[in-house]
């Protein structure tokens, strides 16, 4: 028997959440604003290149979390940051939870800006609002705080996940129901997209007033196999930040009844694979809809094509509604890094349980309110966080408490992933960095 099952006493009484529920959270937790940037990330490397990096990122974030769970296994240590505080003592244990709270954060507000951005422009087509209208149920900070105090918070206040499987499983369904529509508008949008005033077209005869537009002007309608520009380093970052679940698997695999490597394993291999497909359906056919005109955010390039379209519409609701569940399920790793930090080894509390809930949700909501470059602030904090998550501290944390020798194959291969994982994310700070100086 694995030493988590032997521990299975007092702390994992109650963990009962079955296969098809874990399924679900794992997916919920690896889906959310990473499926609207893929297109654009295959319009810069290039269908086949892309194809080929999603599968090389795919069976990495498979591969760490096999890592996670065999240590989970071998020390009976069931988080992360206890991990990484066996591993490499205090110092592993900060940086860890350092890296989850600030990556976990990230997502979250990269999830509110999305509510923020597009629910109002959602009841403003249903209400048939004009586009300078600004009545309060169109403000987007208004609508971000009423979603957050109606509908995450009272889901973010569980003391356990696994019922969370349930919201997970039909927030699947919407990101399902958005993949069909970008398949199946590929045969509708024409290309290129003809510029003028007629229904159902854009009209730019006046200066550009967004990206869509702008990527209007030099629109080519050729499909690229492999290609490389200014803008293509930022695309693998964009995989492995899309593939981020790391957080939230120990968290999920304790509360899977009967927890066992093979089961896990099985979960986690099952939902990869799952979310692998609708990421290779979304972007390569969002990249054949739009072709060199697709921007970083696919589901504004729908909208700002048809905005009154009823299955673009209805694609959008479902987009926001899987982020809005999913940022319950990301909140919960955030708030366990908060109380292993500060209250580790105290008894549960229900008032600190809130005001730690509380504290993390005011403080995004705040960010993405009072900061505009939220999202490039997070994409930095974002990339090195993600690669440290999903390639380097596995492999580090493996490392030292793996089973056998350093000579051994998988050790070995743990040390190159150590390597090739810092390698990437010093290439990606520079990069960020050289954006925000040029």
């Amino acid at each position: 028997k694995s030493a988590l099952r032997e521990r299975r006493m007092s702390q994992y009484e109650g963990k009962t959440a079955s296969m098809p529920l874990c399924i679900f959270n794992l997916m919920n937790a690896i889906l959310g604003s990473g499926i609207l940037g893929l297109a654009n990330a295959a319009a810069n490397l290039g269908v086949v290149l892309f194809s080929a990096m999603l599968v090389a990122v795919s069976a990495l974030a498979f591969n760490s979390i096999r890592l996670l769970v065999e240590m989970c296994d071998y020390t009976g240590i069931s988080s992360y940051e206890a991990i990484g505080r066996a591993a490499f003592g205090l110092g592993g244990k900060v940086v860890t939870i350092l890296n989850i709270f600030i990556h976990t954060v990230g997502a979250m507000c990269s999830f509110l800006f999305i509510v923020k951005y597009e629910l109002p422009e959602v009841i403003r087509v249903l209400v048939g609002a004009d586009e300078c209208a600004s009545d309060w149920y169109l403000n987007g900070d208004i609508l971000m705080i009423m979603v957050t105090v109606i509908v995450i918070m009272p889901l973010a206040a569980a003391r356990n996940i696994g019922f969370l499987g349930y919201t997970s499983g039909f927030a699947m369904l919407c990101m399902i129901f958005f993949t069909c529509v970008i398949v199946a508008e590929k045969f509708i949008v024409p290309c290129p997209i003809r510029v003028d005033t007629t229904m159902g077209y854009v009209n730019v005869t006046e200066p550009p007033k967004n990206e869509f537009e702008h990527g209007l002007e030099t629109q080519t309608c050729d499909v690229k196999y492999v290609t490389w520009n200014e803008k293509s380093a930022y695309a693998i970052p964009t995989m492995v930040f899309a593939f981020q679940c790391h957080a939230s698997v120990l968290p999920i695999y304790t509360e899977l009844h009967n927890p066992t490597n093979s089961r896990m394993l099985k979960v986690s291999l099952i939902s990869i694979a799952n979310v692998f497909i609708l990421y290779f359906l979304s972007a390569i056919f969002g990249y054949l809809t739009f072709f060199s005109a697709v921007g970083p955010e696919l589901l504004l390039m729908y909208s700002a094509y048809d905005p009154t379209n009823a299955v673009i519409l209805i694609s959008r609701l479902m987009v926001l509604v899987c982020v809005i569940f999913s940022t319950p399920l990301l909140h919960y790793p955030a708030r366990k890094s908060i109380e292993m930090l500060f209250f580790e080894g105290k008894p549960f509390s229900w008032v600190r349980h809130i005001v730690i809930m509380l504290l993390i949700l005011t403080t995004t909501n705040i960010l993405v309110i009072f900061v505009p470059t939220i999202r490039v602030v997070f994409g930095f904090a974002g990339a090195t966080c993600a690669s440290m998550l999903v390639i380097i501290l596995p492999s580090l944390f493996y490392l030292r408490l793996g089973p056998g020798p350093m000579r051994s194959v998988k050790k070995i291969s743990c040390l190159i992933l150590v390597i090739l994982g810092t390698g990437f994310m010093i290439l990606s700070m520079a990069l960020i960095i050289v954006g925000w100086v040029t």
